[in-house]
């Protein structure tokens, strides 16, 4: 991509203090408050922590394998983040905002899967194109079905859990293969100005509607979601799961493009004003994508909520990541990479849905009935102790009926 010639002339006086070799040191006058830059910030810490690869000068193929590195870091890093937010879902907090309750595990926990690999990210997206690299989060897919079980003590069925995160895993291997490899660099003007192209403000009115009915819907069902959850908590109606981790998703894509605009401008020299434009915007849409992610992890288990969001996240990062950046120019200049995208994200889609395929917990349910059935008496719902029993068509009945389903095991809980 082209560069304009400021950036240019910036980029020539900020490697100046280096000209005489790798041990010179930058000039006083740099580091006045107007003009501090963040490559003059990134070259003063190379210099005082020794021979550090200077990774403005990296090409962009020794560039993308340490992004793969650190990207698979931070996907550890987000599950045991995830695990630790899970926990603190489950006791008693301080204070509740939203769907996140304030704890002290619950802030280890945002620290370690969302502060931590923050730095991590807009490196990584410094170096490699986003669509390159968001597919990489299908790594915490596998980790996230060995840690769950073990820290959380979540059942694992066999089938189709591995079966569902295998699809998804190889989606994104697939969405990884066939995406660009070249990564472009952008001042703050051609930011700003890929941001009021036409094609990308229709797409974000697309997701803001989408984001804004799936909030007022669960908003309004808040009640009868939460029921669902309940009384279905291994095999949870997937559609209602898809619901707070497709927010997540939406919201998530934008951080991250924002966290990659970032990196661009940190790695060109930009001034921090410019960059704290877009890390304001990633912070605004991260407390809503956290609060989205702390409402499933709350309702639904980590198992199955944690593959459908990072999937969503996937395919939301990609799409737009694309769209945003013209990485899928790139993409479409050659078939075959093209379908091997699309097939990708077919894995990923079949992967999502192999989770309705889960079996529930008959004990589990018919507990979570009796509970039900005992709460709705104690608010005089019901008057009579067995009404669950009676197949009426009871406005409790049509209530049971739309919290837990009308097919199978969910047709005999509801009969129930």
């Amino acid at each position: 991509s082209s560069v304009s010639s400021l950036d240019a002339m910036n980029s020539s006086h900020l490697a100046q203090p280096f000209a005489d070799g790798p041990g010179a040191q930058p000039e006083l006058e740099e580091f006045a408050l107007g003009s501090l830059s963040w490559p003059s910030l990134g070259r003063i810490a190379a210099s005082v922590a020794g021979a550090v690869p200077d990774a403005y000068t990296l090409g962009d193929g020794v560039g993308c394998v340490i992004a793969i590195a650190i990207n698979i870091a931070s996907s550890a890093l987000t599950v045991c983040g995830f695990v630790l937010q899970k926990k603190a879902n489950e006791s008693p907090a301080r204070c509740t905002i939203g769907d996140i309750k304030i704890s002290t595990k619950w802030i280890v926990g945002v620290s370690v899967g969302i502060v931590l690999p923050i730095p991590a990210q807009v490196l990584a997206y410094s170096l490699a194109p986003m669509s390159l690299l968001t597919p990489l989060s299908g790594v915490s897919v596998a980790l996230n079905m060995a840690f769950a079980p073990c820290f959380l003590g979540e059942r694992l069925q066999r089938w189709p859990d591995v079966p569902a995160c295998i699809s998804i895993l190889v989606g994104t291997l697939l969405t990884t293969l066939a995406g660009p490899r070249h990564n472009k660099q952008f001042n703050f003007g051609e930011l700003m100005s890929l941001l009021g192209r036409a094609t990308f403000l229709w797409a974000l009115l697309a997701l803001l509607f989408t984001v804004f009915g799936c909030i007022q819907y669960m908003r309004r069902r808040r009640t009868q979601l939460e029921h669902s959850a309940q009384a279905r908590p291994d095999n949870p109606n997937i559609v209602e799961v898809i619901l707070p981790a497709l927010v997540a998703a939406l919201c998530g894509c934008l951080t991250n493009i924002s966290l990659k605009a970032s990196g661009e401008l940190m790695k060109g020299g930009a001034e921090f004003s410019n960059c704290a434009v877009w890390l304001l915007s990633a912070g605004v849409s991260a407390l809503v994508q956290l609060n989205y992610v702390n409402r499933g992890l709350r309702l639904y288990l980590q198992t199955v909520f944690f593959p459908v969001y990072s999937a969503l996240l996937v395919l939301t990062n990609t799409f737009y990541g694309l769209i945003f950046y013209n990485e899928y120019e790139d993409l479409l200049s050659e078939a075959g990479r093209c379908i091997l995208f699309s097939i990708g994200i077919g894995f990923i889609v079949l992967g999502i849905f192999m989770f309705r395929m889960r079996r529930s917990d008959g004990d589990a349910a018919e507990a979570v009935n009796q509970q039900l059935t005992a709460e709705l008496a104690d608010t005089g719902m019901c008057s009579r102790p067995g009404w669950s029993r009676t197949p009426t068509t009871s406005p409790i009945r049509e209530l049971v009926v739309g919290v837990v389903g009308t097919g199978g095991e969910e047709a005999r809980l509801s009969a129930r």
